[in-house]
């Protein structure tokens, strides 16, 4: 088998380029051919660096799936996400390994591909999701600040946004038709994966292969109201309104703050200003994993 590792050794302070030679040391004991790609120098691959790969392996965080969005989507090649991050919710949700020994069983297990939605926020693609409010606020105070690694970075962001909460408002307009009960205070979430961080899970319904898109809206004008709510979130609760559509706009109300796919965006505005207007469809392209453990596609 024909295996290309796409790798960020910055992910997880070097672990993910440990985990991307052992990967390659194990493969090739057992014949595999391996091309490796390190993205930090550079070394993204174009869709016909991979014309005969037959797997994919992205060694990185959520947020290094993320930037090879424009790969994914150009080629059918299934990948394998072994998450070296902090939440790792898209191997999470996809059952897939994060040690080599079983990225590799998982490698050599023949399965049909699955196939993933690929949303776009004003033409700009993830996968997971996109927020607005004090979880967004918290990732922008985070990659301001952060020194730590894992979730102890969060500590001081989650405190100072418990302190100066910076909520989301804006008008909710799903395929078409204003939804007020979705348009006040509090926190938003635009979902194409059912897995959020700290499994805090708003949108627990969502699917990627469904062909829409989820929102949540998780009401509150104080840190105490939304903390309970999330807490509530957490214990597997329903704490949120939700809705499905094709297609939704938020016109912001008031400034509040955009994460997208666990991170501060930049080629959508990093943070929403009163009037102006984000954008959710679905793309008319896929992308597709390899994700064996997950139960057969009905």
């Amino acid at each position: 088998m024909r295996v290309s590792i796409v790798y960020n050794p910055r992910s997880g302070r070097g672990k993910a380029q440990r985990l991307a030679d052992a990967i390659h040391e194990l493969a090739s004991s057992r014949g595999h051919a391996i091309t490796m790609y390190d993205i930090s120098r550079g070394g993204i691959p174009v869709a016909e660096d991979l014309s005969d790969t037959d797997r994919l392996v992205i060694v990185g965080g959520d947020g290094t799936v993320h930037h090879l969005l424009p790969l994914l989507t150009q080629t059918k090649v299934p990948f394998q996400h072994c998450g070296t991050g902090t939440a790792n919710l898209i191997c999470h949700a996809l059952k897939m390994s994060r040690k080599p020994a079983g990225v590799l069983e998982q490698l050599e297990i023949d399965s049909e591909p699955r196939r993933i939605d690929v949303p776009l926020c004003n033409d700009h693609p993830f996968l997971i999701m996109t927020s607005l409010g004090m979880d967004a606020s918290v990732i922008h105070r985070l990659e301001e600040s952060r020194k730590l690694g894992g979730y102890r970075a969060y500590i001081k962001p989650v405190i100072k946004e418990i302190l100066t909460p910076r909520f989301a408002h804006a008008e909710v307009v799903i395929d078409g038709q204003p939804q007020p009960q979705l348009s006040k205070p509090g926190i938003l979430v635009i979902a194409n994966m059912p897995n959020y961080g700290g499994h805090f899970n708003p949108c627990r319904d969502a699917c990627w292969d469904d062909s829409t898109l989820d929102i949540a809206h998780i009401a509150g004008r104080t840190s105490i109201t939304s903390g309970l709510r999330y807490l509530a979130l957490f214990a597997k609760l329903r704490a949120s309104r939700c809705a499905v559509g094709k297609s939704i706009t938020l016109q912001a109300i008031q400034s509040s703050c955009v994460q997208i796919d666990g991170e501060k965006p930049n080629a959508v505005p990093s943070v929403l200003n009163p009037g102006h207007t984000l954008r959710f469809t679905l793309s008319d392209q896929s992308v597709f994993a390899h994700a064996p453990r997950l139960p057969r596609a009905s």
